[in-house]
């Protein structure tokens, strides 16, 4: 399955997430701030980083234009999250940051399968694209 960052401040959502991911199968990297995320992309490399929008150190937004400043032609899938709805433009900032889709964090379970299957679906089409490089 897919390598997975995560990047979190939250325990209670990191954990929950977390378990959610591994039982499906996918290794989780898990980082608390945006400084460790960026070191544990470039470390680790992971299939997709999925990521808080406000979190410790270097917000989500500025994470991701960090990736996106250092990645070459292969980009690496980015989902961004968060559990503040009322901050309609967080979307709009998340996809100029380069954000490749933005989902509220999941409330209820029925939200968290929707999610965790948006989640899966880009670690899919990053393997396939990887898998047709190396082919």
């Amino acid at each position: 399955m897919a390598r997975i960052l995560l990047v979190e401040d939250s325990e209670l959502i990191l954990q929950v997430t977390k378990d959610a991911l591994e039982a499906r199968g996918h290794e989780v990297i898990v980082a608390r701030d945006g400084e460790q995320a960026l070191r544990r992309f470039l470390a680790d490399k992971p299939d997709v980083v999925v990521t808080d929008c406000l979190i410790p150190k270097m917000n989500g937004f500025k994470l991701v234009e960090n990736i996106r400043e250092l990645e070459d032609e292969e980009r690496t899938p980015v989902v961004m999250t968060s559990a503040i709805y009322m901050k309609q433009n967080y979307h709009r900032v998340a996809m100029e940051a380069g954000a490749d889709l933005y989902l509220p964090k999941p409330a209820r379970p029925e939200e968290r399968e929707e999610f965790m299957r948006k989640v899966e679906e880009l670690a899919g089409e990053a393997s396939l694209t990887a898998r047709g490089k190396e082919g």
